[in-house]
Protein backbone atom coordinates (compact mmCIF):
# COMPACT_ATOMS: atom_id res chain seq x y z
CA UNK A 1 0.00 0.00 0.00
CA UNK A 2 2.75 1.84 0.87
CA UNK A 3 5.14 1.61 -1.76
CA UNK A 4 1.37 2.62 -4.31
CA UNK A 5 0.99 5.21 -2.60
CA UNK A 6 4.80 6.39 -2.82
CA UNK A 7 4.31 5.48 -6.65
CA UNK A 8 1.42 7.77 -7.30
CA UNK A 9 3.48 10.79 -5.19
CA UNK A 10 6.50 10.43 -7.72
CA UNK A 11 4.00 10.42 -10.59
CA UNK A 12 1.59 13.47 -9.48
CA UNK A 13 4.93 15.09 -8.65
CA UNK A 14 6.68 14.43 -12.16
CA UNK A 15 3.66 15.35 -13.71
CA UNK A 16 2.98 18.58 -11.40
CA UNK A 17 6.78 19.95 -12.14
CA UNK A 18 6.11 19.49 -15.88
CA UNK A 19 3.62 21.67 -15.68
CA UNK A 20 5.12 24.09 -12.51
CA UNK A 21 8.67 24.70 -14.20
CA UNK A 22 7.05 26.38 -17.12
CA UNK A 23 4.47 28.26 -14.94
CA UNK A 24 6.83 29.48 -12.46
CA UNK A 25 9.03 31.04 -15.25
CA UNK A 26 5.37 32.39 -17.01
CA UNK A 27 4.28 33.91 -13.22
CA UNK A 28 7.75 35.42 -12.92
CA UNK A 29 7.18 36.93 -16.23
CA UNK A 30 3.66 38.01 -16.21
CA UNK A 31 4.51 41.36 -14.53
CA UNK A 32 6.60 42.14 -17.03
CA UNK A 33 4.37 41.14 -19.85
CA UNK A 34 1.27 43.15 -18.00
CA UNK A 35 3.80 46.58 -18.25
CA UNK A 36 4.29 46.46 -21.52
CA UNK A 37 0.28 45.28 -22.83
CA UNK A 38 -2.24 47.54 -22.83
CA UNK A 39 -5.96 46.92 -22.21
CA UNK A 40 -6.54 46.88 -25.58
CA UNK A 41 -3.66 44.71 -26.48
CA UNK A 42 -5.02 41.95 -24.51
CA UNK A 43 -8.44 42.62 -25.93
CA UNK A 44 -6.76 41.86 -29.28
CA UNK A 45 -5.13 38.50 -28.14
CA UNK A 46 -8.40 37.28 -26.21
CA UNK A 47 -10.40 37.69 -28.92
CA UNK A 48 -8.92 36.32 -31.58
CA UNK A 49 -7.70 33.50 -29.55
CA UNK A 50 -11.53 33.27 -28.72
CA UNK A 51 -12.20 31.36 -31.60
CA UNK A 52 -9.40 28.60 -31.22
CA UNK A 53 -11.88 26.28 -29.08
CA UNK A 54 -14.38 25.95 -31.52
CA UNK A 55 -12.08 25.23 -34.32
CA UNK A 56 -9.58 23.01 -32.64
CA UNK A 57 -11.62 20.22 -32.61
CA UNK A 58 -12.02 20.32 -35.99
CA UNK A 59 -8.38 20.47 -37.33
CA UNK A 60 -7.42 18.08 -34.38
CA UNK A 61 -10.73 16.09 -35.42
CA UNK A 62 -10.37 13.79 -31.45
CA UNK A 63 -8.01 11.39 -33.58
CA UNK A 64 -6.32 11.44 -29.86
CA UNK A 65 -9.14 10.09 -27.92
CA UNK A 66 -9.19 7.44 -30.50
CA UNK A 67 -5.62 7.06 -29.39
CA UNK A 68 -6.71 7.37 -25.74
CA UNK A 69 -9.72 4.36 -26.68
CA UNK A 70 -8.06 1.51 -28.36
CA UNK A 71 -4.41 1.93 -26.54
CA UNK A 72 -5.16 -0.30 -23.99
CA UNK A 73 -6.85 -3.01 -26.39
CA UNK A 74 -3.79 -3.11 -28.88
CA UNK A 75 -0.99 -5.26 -29.43
CA UNK A 76 2.87 -3.80 -29.70
CA UNK A 77 2.58 -3.68 -33.98
CA UNK A 78 -0.92 -2.66 -33.68
CA UNK A 79 -0.31 0.35 -31.64
CA UNK A 80 2.74 1.15 -34.43
CA UNK A 81 -0.21 1.29 -36.85
CA UNK A 82 -2.61 2.91 -34.66
CA UNK A 83 0.15 5.96 -33.91
CA UNK A 84 1.37 5.92 -37.58
CA UNK A 85 -2.29 7.05 -38.89
CA UNK A 86 -3.26 9.23 -35.87
CA UNK A 87 0.39 11.16 -36.68
CA UNK A 88 -0.19 11.18 -40.27
CA UNK A 89 -4.11 12.57 -39.85
CA UNK A 90 -2.80 15.02 -37.58
CA UNK A 91 0.06 16.54 -40.30
CA UNK A 92 -2.18 16.50 -43.48
CA UNK A 93 -6.16 16.41 -42.88
CA UNK A 94 -5.05 19.23 -39.70
CA UNK A 95 -3.10 21.27 -42.82
CA UNK A 96 -6.02 21.15 -45.10
CA UNK A 97 -8.50 21.93 -41.96
CA UNK A 98 -6.73 24.82 -40.38
CA UNK A 99 -7.40 26.25 -44.30
CA UNK A 100 -10.77 25.47 -44.30
CA UNK A 101 -11.24 27.16 -40.57
CA UNK A 102 -9.40 30.22 -41.83
CA UNK A 103 -11.39 31.43 -44.44
CA UNK A 104 -14.50 30.56 -42.37
CA UNK A 105 -13.62 33.04 -39.69
CA UNK A 106 -12.67 35.60 -42.51
CA UNK A 107 -15.80 35.32 -43.50
CA UNK A 108 -17.85 35.65 -40.64
CA UNK A 109 -16.29 38.37 -39.24
CA UNK A 110 -16.69 39.90 -42.93
CA UNK A 111 -20.00 39.77 -43.12
CA UNK A 112 -21.72 39.27 -39.32
CA UNK A 113 -19.37 41.67 -37.20
CA UNK A 114 -18.64 44.33 -39.81
CA UNK A 115 -18.29 46.46 -36.92
CA UNK A 116 -15.20 44.84 -34.90
CA UNK A 117 -13.04 46.86 -33.46
CA UNK A 118 -9.68 45.58 -34.14
CA UNK A 119 -7.79 44.44 -37.15
CA UNK A 120 -8.14 41.23 -38.60
CA UNK A 121 -4.78 40.76 -40.27
CA UNK A 122 -2.22 39.97 -39.10
CA UNK A 123 -3.76 38.82 -35.78
CA UNK A 124 -5.94 35.77 -37.12
CA UNK A 125 -4.14 34.10 -38.83
CA UNK A 126 -0.91 34.01 -36.13
CA UNK A 127 -3.77 32.95 -33.86
CA UNK A 128 -5.21 30.18 -35.74
CA UNK A 129 -1.68 28.90 -37.33
CA UNK A 130 -0.56 27.41 -34.25
CA UNK A 131 -3.43 24.70 -34.24
CA UNK A 132 -2.05 22.53 -36.63
CA UNK A 133 1.61 22.85 -35.56
CA UNK A 134 0.55 21.00 -31.53
CA UNK A 135 -1.03 17.69 -32.59
CA UNK A 136 1.95 15.93 -33.00
CA UNK A 137 3.29 17.46 -29.45
CA UNK A 138 -0.08 16.38 -28.07
CA UNK A 139 0.60 12.80 -29.72
CA UNK A 140 3.91 12.74 -27.98
CA UNK A 141 2.71 13.25 -24.57
CA UNK A 142 -0.56 11.44 -24.58
CA UNK A 143 2.03 8.40 -25.70
CA UNK A 144 4.26 8.87 -22.55
CA UNK A 145 1.28 9.01 -20.48
CA UNK A 146 -0.39 6.11 -21.34
CA UNK A 147 3.03 4.21 -21.35
CA UNK A 148 3.46 6.29 -17.96
CA UNK A 149 6.87 7.30 -19.15
CA UNK A 150 6.50 10.26 -16.67
CA UNK A 151 10.05 11.09 -17.43
CA UNK A 152 10.42 11.90 -20.87
CA UNK A 153 6.93 13.60 -20.30
CA UNK A 154 8.51 16.20 -18.05
CA UNK A 155 11.56 16.53 -20.53
CA UNK A 156 9.34 17.46 -23.73
CA UNK A 157 6.51 19.71 -21.61
CA UNK A 158 9.43 21.89 -19.40
CA UNK A 159 11.71 22.66 -23.01
CA UNK A 160 8.29 23.34 -25.15
CA UNK A 161 7.24 25.45 -21.95
CA UNK A 162 10.35 27.44 -20.90
CA UNK A 163 10.73 27.85 -24.96
CA UNK A 164 7.39 29.92 -25.09
CA UNK A 165 7.52 31.68 -22.17
CA UNK A 166 11.37 33.12 -23.20
CA UNK A 167 9.75 33.89 -26.59
CA UNK A 168 6.52 35.80 -25.23
CA UNK A 169 9.13 38.07 -23.22
CA UNK A 170 11.27 38.67 -25.97
CA UNK A 171 8.93 39.08 -28.62
CA UNK A 172 6.48 41.88 -25.78
CA UNK A 173 8.81 42.97 -23.52
CA UNK A 174 12.55 43.41 -25.95
CA UNK A 175 11.02 44.15 -29.18
CA UNK A 176 7.67 45.69 -28.00
CA UNK A 177 5.36 43.94 -30.40
CA UNK A 178 3.23 43.52 -28.30
CA UNK A 179 -0.29 41.90 -28.76
CA UNK A 180 1.80 41.00 -32.37
CA UNK A 181 4.28 39.55 -30.25
CA UNK A 182 2.05 37.75 -27.87
CA UNK A 183 0.22 35.85 -30.85
CA UNK A 184 3.63 35.64 -32.95
CA UNK A 185 6.04 33.68 -30.36
CA UNK A 186 3.78 31.16 -29.55
CA UNK A 187 3.70 29.88 -33.34
CA UNK A 188 7.15 29.62 -33.73
CA UNK A 189 8.40 27.96 -30.87
CA UNK A 190 5.14 25.35 -31.81
CA UNK A 191 6.64 25.29 -35.11
CA UNK A 192 9.60 24.58 -34.40
CA UNK A 193 8.71 21.47 -31.73
CA UNK A 194 6.77 20.18 -34.84
CA UNK A 195 9.35 20.10 -37.24
CA UNK A 196 11.79 18.21 -34.05
CA UNK A 197 8.91 15.65 -33.87
CA UNK A 198 8.19 15.30 -37.39
CA UNK A 199 11.90 14.29 -37.80
CA UNK A 200 12.15 12.00 -34.67
CA UNK A 201 9.20 10.00 -36.17
CA UNK A 202 9.68 10.23 -39.54
CA UNK A 203 9.55 6.53 -39.58
CA UNK A 204 6.07 7.06 -38.84
CA UNK A 205 5.20 8.46 -42.31
CA UNK A 206 7.00 5.04 -44.09
CA UNK A 207 4.04 2.63 -42.59
CA UNK A 208 0.83 2.20 -44.43
CA UNK A 209 -1.91 2.17 -43.05
CA UNK A 210 -5.48 0.75 -44.76
CA UNK A 211 -8.03 3.23 -46.17
CA UNK A 212 -10.42 1.17 -44.32
CA UNK A 213 -8.57 1.89 -41.13
CA UNK A 214 -8.37 5.78 -41.26
CA UNK A 215 -12.06 5.19 -42.04
CA UNK A 216 -13.32 4.00 -39.00
CA UNK A 217 -11.25 6.19 -37.17
CA UNK A 218 -13.43 8.91 -38.85
CA UNK A 219 -16.79 7.23 -38.31
CA UNK A 220 -15.43 7.09 -34.86
CA UNK A 221 -14.52 10.51 -33.85
CA UNK A 222 -16.93 12.53 -36.09
CA UNK A 223 -19.31 12.54 -33.13
CA UNK A 224 -16.26 13.19 -30.48
CA UNK A 225 -15.19 16.46 -33.02
CA UNK A 226 -18.62 18.23 -33.68
CA UNK A 227 -19.09 17.32 -29.71
CA UNK A 228 -16.13 19.18 -28.75
CA UNK A 229 -16.89 21.97 -31.12
CA UNK A 230 -19.92 22.79 -29.54
CA UNK A 231 -17.90 22.83 -26.39
CA UNK A 232 -16.70 25.91 -27.91
CA UNK A 233 -19.84 27.49 -25.91
CA UNK A 234 -18.23 26.46 -22.59
CA UNK A 235 -14.80 27.95 -23.41
CA UNK A 236 -14.19 30.91 -26.10
CA UNK A 237 -17.65 31.92 -26.45
CA UNK A 238 -17.80 34.40 -23.87
CA UNK A 239 -15.21 36.50 -25.16
CA UNK A 240 -16.83 35.92 -28.45
CA UNK A 241 -19.82 37.20 -27.13
CA UNK A 242 -18.58 40.06 -25.02
CA UNK A 243 -16.72 41.82 -27.50
CA UNK A 244 -20.01 43.18 -29.13
CA UNK A 245 -20.35 44.72 -25.36
CA UNK A 246 -18.16 47.61 -27.30
CA UNK A 247 -15.88 48.60 -23.89
CA UNK A 248 -12.71 46.87 -24.83
CA UNK A 249 -10.74 48.67 -22.01
CA UNK A 250 -13.32 46.23 -19.44
CA UNK A 251 -13.34 43.40 -22.34
CA UNK A 252 -9.15 43.87 -21.48
CA UNK A 253 -9.52 43.54 -17.83
CA UNK A 254 -12.16 40.50 -18.85
CA UNK A 255 -9.23 38.70 -20.98
CA UNK A 256 -6.74 39.15 -18.46
CA UNK A 257 -8.96 37.92 -15.54
CA UNK A 258 -9.35 34.63 -18.09
CA UNK A 259 -5.42 34.49 -18.25
CA UNK A 260 -5.04 34.91 -14.20
CA UNK A 261 -7.28 31.56 -14.31
CA UNK A 262 -5.78 29.86 -17.11
CA UNK A 263 -2.58 29.45 -14.17
CA UNK A 264 -5.00 26.88 -12.28
CA UNK A 265 -5.16 24.81 -15.05
CA UNK A 266 -1.15 23.72 -14.06
CA UNK A 267 -2.81 21.95 -11.33
CA UNK A 268 -5.67 20.94 -13.22
CA UNK A 269 -3.27 19.15 -16.16
CA UNK A 270 -1.14 17.57 -13.55
CA UNK A 271 -4.17 15.87 -11.22
CA UNK A 272 -5.57 14.89 -14.60
CA UNK A 273 -2.55 13.63 -15.89
CA UNK A 274 -2.30 11.65 -12.86
CA UNK A 275 -5.40 9.86 -13.12
CA UNK A 276 -6.27 9.71 -16.52
CA UNK A 277 -5.05 6.33 -16.92
CA UNK A 278 -6.88 4.46 -14.19
CA UNK A 279 -9.79 6.20 -15.04
CA UNK A 280 -9.76 4.98 -18.58
CA UNK A 281 -8.61 1.76 -17.31
CA UNK A 282 -11.59 1.52 -15.08
CA UNK A 283 -13.42 2.53 -17.77
CA UNK A 284 -12.60 -0.64 -19.95
CA UNK A 285 -12.71 -3.23 -16.77
CA UNK A 286 -16.38 -1.76 -16.46
CA UNK A 287 -15.30 -0.94 -12.76
CA UNK A 288 -17.55 1.60 -12.21
CA UNK A 289 -16.53 1.98 -8.48
CA UNK A 290 -13.04 2.55 -9.25
CA UNK A 291 -13.75 4.89 -11.69
CA UNK A 292 -16.00 7.53 -9.58
CA UNK A 293 -13.52 6.76 -6.73
CA UNK A 294 -10.70 7.90 -8.63
CA UNK A 295 -12.70 10.78 -10.34
CA UNK A 296 -13.76 11.87 -6.37
CA UNK A 297 -9.80 11.71 -5.55
CA UNK A 298 -9.66 14.40 -8.72
CA UNK A 299 -12.30 16.86 -7.79
CA UNK A 300 -11.49 16.71 -4.31
CA UNK A 301 -7.85 17.63 -5.14
CA UNK A 302 -9.25 20.67 -7.63
CA UNK A 303 -11.65 22.25 -5.16
CA UNK A 304 -8.80 22.31 -2.38
CA UNK A 305 -6.62 24.32 -5.02
CA UNK A 306 -9.46 26.77 -6.32
CA UNK A 307 -10.67 27.44 -2.41
CA UNK A 308 -6.57 28.34 -2.29
CA UNK A 309 -6.78 30.59 -5.44
CA UNK A 310 -10.02 32.75 -4.59
CA UNK A 311 -8.55 33.27 -0.83
CA UNK A 312 -5.72 34.83 -2.42
CA UNK A 313 -7.28 36.14 -5.90
CA UNK A 314 -6.52 40.03 -4.82
CA UNK A 315 -2.98 39.26 -3.80
CA UNK A 316 -1.89 37.31 -6.94
CA UNK A 317 -3.20 39.80 -9.41
CA UNK A 318 -1.29 42.40 -7.99
CA UNK A 319 1.43 40.72 -8.39
CA UNK A 320 1.24 39.10 -11.54
CA UNK A 321 -0.34 42.16 -13.08
CA UNK A 322 2.12 44.75 -11.22
CA UNK A 323 -0.86 46.09 -9.63
CA UNK A 324 -2.03 47.64 -13.12
CA UNK A 325 -5.29 45.17 -13.81
CA UNK A 326 -6.85 45.23 -10.03
CA UNK A 327 -10.10 45.53 -11.34
CA UNK A 328 -9.87 42.22 -13.08
CA UNK A 329 -9.94 40.47 -9.49
CA UNK A 330 -13.80 39.96 -9.31
CA UNK A 331 -13.99 37.89 -13.01
CA UNK A 332 -10.99 36.09 -11.91
CA UNK A 333 -12.57 34.07 -9.21
CA UNK A 334 -15.99 33.66 -10.99
CA UNK A 335 -13.76 32.10 -14.02
CA UNK A 336 -11.39 30.00 -11.28
CA UNK A 337 -14.62 27.91 -10.63
CA UNK A 338 -14.54 26.43 -13.87
CA UNK A 339 -10.82 24.43 -13.15
CA UNK A 340 -13.02 21.94 -10.98
CA UNK A 341 -16.98 21.81 -13.30
CA UNK A 342 -14.38 21.69 -16.66
CA UNK A 343 -13.13 18.48 -14.54
CA UNK A 344 -16.44 17.18 -14.48
CA UNK A 345 -17.56 17.35 -17.50
CA UNK A 346 -14.43 15.55 -18.71
CA UNK A 347 -15.14 12.87 -16.58
CA UNK A 348 -19.02 12.92 -17.48
CA UNK A 349 -18.03 12.67 -21.25
CA UNK A 350 -14.86 10.49 -21.45
CA UNK A 351 -17.25 7.96 -19.35
CA UNK A 352 -20.28 8.92 -22.06
CA UNK A 353 -17.50 7.53 -24.98
CA UNK A 354 -15.92 4.47 -23.22
CA UNK A 355 -19.31 2.69 -22.69
CA UNK A 356 -19.93 3.40 -26.44
CA UNK A 357 -22.36 6.25 -26.70
CA UNK A 358 -20.07 8.77 -29.25
CA UNK A 359 -23.56 9.78 -30.65
CA UNK A 360 -25.15 10.77 -27.25
CA UNK A 361 -22.33 12.85 -26.14
CA UNK A 362 -22.64 14.92 -29.23
CA UNK A 363 -26.54 14.83 -28.47
CA UNK A 364 -25.65 15.91 -24.99
CA UNK A 365 -23.51 18.93 -26.19
CA UNK A 366 -25.86 20.23 -29.01
CA UNK A 367 -28.61 20.62 -26.07
CA UNK A 368 -26.47 22.13 -23.89
CA UNK A 369 -24.82 24.18 -26.02
CA UNK A 370 -28.15 25.80 -26.98
CA UNK A 371 -29.20 26.22 -23.34
CA UNK A 372 -25.98 27.84 -22.85
CA UNK A 373 -26.27 30.43 -25.88
CA UNK A 374 -30.23 31.23 -23.90
CA UNK A 375 -28.46 31.71 -20.56
CA UNK A 376 -25.34 33.50 -22.24
CA UNK A 377 -27.28 36.12 -23.49
CA UNK A 378 -29.40 36.71 -20.44
CA UNK A 379 -26.48 36.90 -17.93
CA UNK A 380 -24.79 39.42 -20.00
CA UNK A 381 -27.76 41.43 -20.56
CA UNK A 382 -28.09 41.69 -17.35
CA UNK A 383 -24.57 41.60 -15.55
CA UNK A 384 -22.58 42.46 -18.34
CA UNK A 385 -18.86 40.74 -17.64
CA UNK A 386 -20.07 39.51 -14.44
CA UNK A 387 -22.63 37.67 -16.13
CA UNK A 388 -20.48 35.96 -18.76
CA UNK A 389 -17.61 35.10 -16.20
CA UNK A 390 -20.56 33.35 -14.10
CA UNK A 391 -21.65 31.18 -17.35
CA UNK A 392 -18.55 30.48 -18.07
CA UNK A 393 -18.35 27.92 -15.05
CA UNK A 394 -21.89 27.34 -15.00
CA UNK A 395 -21.59 26.20 -18.72
CA UNK A 396 -19.78 23.00 -17.72
CA UNK A 397 -22.33 22.00 -14.88
CA UNK A 398 -25.26 22.17 -17.87
CA UNK A 399 -23.25 20.10 -20.39
CA UNK A 400 -22.70 17.77 -17.30
CA UNK A 401 -26.70 17.54 -15.87
CA UNK A 402 -27.93 17.19 -19.89
CA UNK A 403 -24.80 14.63 -20.55
CA UNK A 404 -26.15 12.49 -17.34
CA UNK A 405 -29.66 12.88 -17.94
CA UNK A 406 -29.12 10.71 -21.79
CA UNK A 407 -27.52 8.44 -20.00
CA UNK A 408 -29.76 7.63 -17.39
CA UNK A 409 -32.72 7.61 -20.48
CA UNK A 410 -30.49 5.16 -22.73
CA UNK A 411 -29.52 2.81 -20.18
CA UNK A 412 -33.40 2.90 -18.95
CA UNK A 413 -34.02 1.91 -22.15
CA UNK A 414 -31.67 -1.16 -22.36
CA UNK A 415 -32.63 -2.17 -19.32
CA UNK A 416 -36.44 -1.78 -20.39
CA UNK A 417 -35.24 -4.05 -23.89
CA UNK A 418 -33.27 -6.31 -21.91
CA UNK A 419 -36.09 -7.52 -19.54
CA UNK A 420 -38.47 -7.39 -22.46
CA UNK A 421 -36.36 -10.44 -24.24
CA UNK A 422 -35.92 -12.09 -21.47
CA UNK A 423 -39.49 -12.98 -21.17
CA UNK A 424 -39.08 -14.66 -24.69
CA UNK A 425 -36.33 -16.96 -23.98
Amino acid sequence: MNSNLLKVGKTITAYFSASAIPMALNLMTTPLIAMNMSPEDFAIVGYFTSFVPLLSPLVSFYFLHYFLIRFYECNESERLELKAAVFKLLIYYSAIATLFCFLGVWGYIAVFNKEIQFDVFPYLPLALLSMPLTGLYSLELTDYKMQKDSRSYFRLSVVSGVLSTVAVVVMVVVLKMQAFGKLLAPLLINLAVFLYLLLKHRNLLKIKVSKGYVGAMFKFCWPLAAAAMLGYFTNGFDKTYLESVGNVTEYGYYCVAVSMATYLQAFAIAIANTFQPDIFEAIAAHDNRKFFSVCGIQLGLLSMVVICFILLCPLIVRILTAGRYMDSVSYTRILSIATVTSALQYNVHSFTIAKGYPKLSLWAALIGSGLVILAMSFAVNHWTFSGGAWMVSLSFIIFSLVNVVLLMIVSGRSRVQGFIRSLFH
